[in-house]
């Protein structure tokens, strides 16, 4: 794409998105620990990660996995930079995350959360039809990310809860 550029860049300088949505507890599992002891003996990520320039820092677009991992490693992270609007940040973001298999109602609720609360969309309506994810399964991910805290410290961890109990919870 025009204006990328690909770099090795030092994990130091790299913050995660304001809407990024995973959850700690997903960088404390055997499965993670096995992705970075790929990206170890792999010497670093060979999928780079997206950035956007934020100052004399970068912010990740997605990749926050592949980041985390070299981090912890004290790796550098192989990263494509990108100017973009927070609404592109986001645009991309989301899909990027719907189209993988392990992200939970909660983290996607939490990353859409995130989104109306600092007025990026003025509505779940709008969020919705931007991303092209139907309003009602957009509401409902939402009403589990919006849940008390006593509710959500119920669960041994807020990614078990399931779409279909958001109603009833």
């Amino acid at each position: 794409a025009e204006g990328v550029r690909t770099l090795k860049l030092d994990p130091a300088l790299i913050d995660e998105s304001k809407w990024a949505n995973r959850h700690s507890s997903s960088f404390d599992t055997t499965g993670f620990d096995r992705f970075k002891d790929e990206i170890a003996n792999a010497g670093g990520n060979i999928q780079p990660i997206l950035v956007r320039p934020a100052g004399t820092r970068y912010e990740v677009v997605f990749g926050h996995r592949r980041y985390t991992a070299c981090k912890q490693l004290g790796l550098p992270v192989l990263s494509m930079i990108m100017e973009m609007s927070d609404e592109e940040l986001f645009t991309l973001m989301d899909r990027e995350n719907r189209e993988r298999l392990d992200l939970s109602p909660y983290e996607q609720g939490e990353m859409w959360r995130k989104a109306l609360d600092n007025g990026l969309f003025s509505s779940a309506r709008q969020l919705a039809t931007h991303v092209g994810a139907s309003h009602v399964h957009v509401n409902q991910c939402i009403a589990i990310a919006r849940l008390p805290l006593f509710v959500l410290e119920l669960f041994v961890n807020p990614t078990d809860i399931q779409v279909r109990w958001a109603k009833e919870i």
